[in-house]
């Protein structure tokens, strides 16, 4: 069984909404002529974008980071089975895995993008397990490289917006710090001229005597 890591890479949709760039692949092709199996792996990359720019990528609740690394582990999951389709290992991910619990369990309907890229839940030797069956001349197959398609152009957006966040964040870290210190040396400069003050007024009162 596959042990997985969940490195930020960077595949970008650009401005667009993922749903355009599904409309305008190659796999697409055009409405007019299409083949029952081009319409049929269309309509299926169509529904894997949807759920992952509507339901998965939802930056209310979860930060840009957090869902590169849930894009970026789901993306390695499948593409090590497009990369190695006759490799077993690679076809079973455990459910308590420590990549997947921690990058990909946690994002509300992320397990949807598993389902429609054909993981199934199963029980493998008494362990909860998600496990991928077909063969690489299935319709399936092709999903799933649509779907690692798809997945790679995410992570590309998702590491900008990142790494904005990240540097807004450092930005307003350092204002912060810059303020704070402000604030520290008018405090301090305050306390040195009350204590001049005392001294001249404990002088010209010792004098006066």
């Amino acid at each position: 069984m596959a042990e997985l890591e969940s490195p930020r890479g960077a595949v970008n949709v650009g401005h667009s909404p993922l749903l355009q760039e599904a409309a305008a692949t190659p796999a697409a092709a055009a409405d007019a002529g299409q083949s029952p199996r081009q319409a049929e792996l269309l309509n299926a990359r169509r529904k894997f974008s949807s759920t992952l720019e509507s339901d998965v990528l939802d930056y209310l609740h979860y930060g840009p980071a957090q869902l590169e690394d849930c894009v970026t582990t789901m993306h390695t999951i499948f593409n090590n089975i497009v990369m190695h389709p006759d490799e077993p290992k690679y076809r079973k991910i455990k459910a308590a895995n420590k990549a997947y619990l921690r990058h990909v369990a946690t994002v509300h309907r992320a397990d949807d993008l598993m389902l429609q890229a054909g993981w199934r839940p199963k029980v493998v030797d008494l362990e909860k397990a998600w496990v991928w069956e077909y063969e690489p001349s299935s319709h399936e197959f092709r999903v799933l490289v649509e779907a690692v398609e798809v997945l790679g152009r995410a992570m590309q957006t998702l590491h900008a917006k990142a790494e904005r966040k990240r540097k807004e964040d450092e930005e307003r870290k350092s204002r912060h710090a810059e303020e704070r210190e402000r604030i520290r040396l008018a405090l301090e400069d305050d306390r040195l001229q009350r204590q001049v003050a005392q001294e001249l007024t404990a002088a010209r009162s010792h004098a006066a005597q």
